[in-house]
């Protein structure tokens, strides 16, 4: 997998995220706005394989007699892309290549503090859309309109077309996680 989210269903802990990008020895996680840990502890210097991911002995993902859940994603050609990208901080932003139209991204800046953003493009049905609506995975807020987050979804990817560091920092770098609107690879012909 690309993306590990393991969440420890018996305790109070946060959502314990991999992205291939950072590497097996960061962490970081899903509900906060935190930096990328440089630990060990979660999932122990072990990159995932084809057929399993490794955890070290913290709760957050490996809690003695915890009921425990994880979700693993790897990209799929032509389905999802889960990569990173640096950031310009420029309203003519970096343009991502992901190989198809994406549906739904999700965003994070990973040097410095920044929140988990989505777009989706059936909240946002023009391109470019003027006012984003974004949704955060790190807090409870409900979906919010904001006009610092433009971005175009493009056939093959998606432009950042704002300045808002927590998309497009200068010289900042972002994880994200894409998954397309209509496959290329599983498209019905009409």
């Amino acid at each position: 997998p690309d993306m590990i989210i393991v969440k420890n269903r018996s305790a109070t802990e946060p959502w314990a995220t991999y992205h291939s990008s950072l590497g097996a020895h960061f962490g970081t996680y899903l509900n906060t706005t935190a930096t990328p840990y440089d630990l060990n502890i979660y999932w122990n210097d072990t990159e995932p394989t084809s057929s399993v991911f490794t955890v070290n002995t913290h709760t957050i993902v490996n809690g003695n007699t915890n009921n425990m859940i994880a979700y693993c994603f790897a990209e799929v050609d032509g389905y999802s892309k889960i990569g990173s990208y640096e950031g310009n901080g420029n309203a003519d932003g970096p343009m991502v290549y992901t190989g198809f139209r994406p549906a739904w991204i999700m965003i994070k800046r990973t040097n410095t503090t920044g929140g988990w953003h989505i777009h989706d493009s059936a909240r946002n049905t023009g391109n470019l859309t003027e006012t984003m609506v974004v949704l955060s995975a790190n807090n409870n807020d409900a979906e919010y309109a904001h006009v610092n987050y433009q971005t175009d979804f493009l056939s093959n990817g998606f432009k950042l077309r704002n300045t808002t560091n927590e998309w497009n920092g200068d010289g900042d770098t972002h994880v994200y996680m894409a998954f397309a609107e209509q496959p290329f690879k599983y498209a019905n012909a009409r």
